[in-house]
């Protein structure tokens, strides 16, 4: 059975779709960022908050669409939430930005270059998920795929902070280094929210 299909507007499905969009191309820039120099950083972060005030703006479409839409409340909290939670990872990824920026941190742990690529791998899924909110029962195994990224993204990110505890160093080098590596968990964490949101729906469905 169609996930809502008589029910909510064709342009519903493309508002998630593009704000699943977003995420990959803030999670590739994310990705840039991480990897770069200070100088290149400062460059970089603004692109992070361009698109996170883009979610925002889409989050509010779809709030106005909810509202005028025929779904139950149930359905509506579960669909702000989905569309919340998204844009809350673009905000995490703009934070570790300004955290990269703002600091002249040096070269990061290779774990939180690995880490970061697994965010990148969990945004492309949602984009593939948001393709299919209309035909949740050809959702597959977003949620668990997902999951397992974020597990090994905390791994990634408790390797990092071994890495940096081992390194040592003036504490104004060190403090800055571990608060990056907590807000790329944080981005982990948001992105398998956001795909357990997904299966709560599908269920919802089924």
């Amino acid at each position: 059975m169609a996930f809502f299909a008589r029910r909510i507007e064709r342009p519903m499905y493309d508002l998630f779709g593009e704000l699943a969009e977003l995420l990959v191309q803030s999670a590739d820039t994310h990705s840039k960022l991480i990897g770069q120099g200070h100088r290149d950083r400062v460059r970089i972060a603004p692109r992070l908050h361009d698109q996170s005030t883009r979610a925002e703006e889409l989050t509010r479409r779809i709030a106005q669409r909810l509202a005028e839409s025929l779904v139950t409340p149930y359905e509506a909290e579960l669909l702000y939430d989905l569309a919340l939670t998204m844009a809350d990872t673009l905000d995490a990824m703009e934070h570790t930005g300004e955290l990269l920026a703002g600091t002249r941190v040096g070269t990061l742990p290779t774990p939180l270059l690995e880490a970061a690529t697994g965010i990148e791998r969990a945004a492309e899924l949602t984009v593939s998920a948001s393709w299919k909110l209309s035909a949740m029962s050809e959702m597959g195994d977003y949620y668990p795929q997902t999951r397992k990224l974020k597990r090994q993204g905390d791994r990634l990110v408790r390797q990092a902070l071994a890495e940096l505890y081992r390194r040592g160093g003036a504490v104004g080098e060190v403090l800055p280094l571990h608060d990056v590596a907590h807000s790329v968990r944080r981005t982990l964490e948001l992105q398998e929210q956001t795909a357990r949101i997904v299966d709560l729906l599908r269920v919802k469905d089924s």
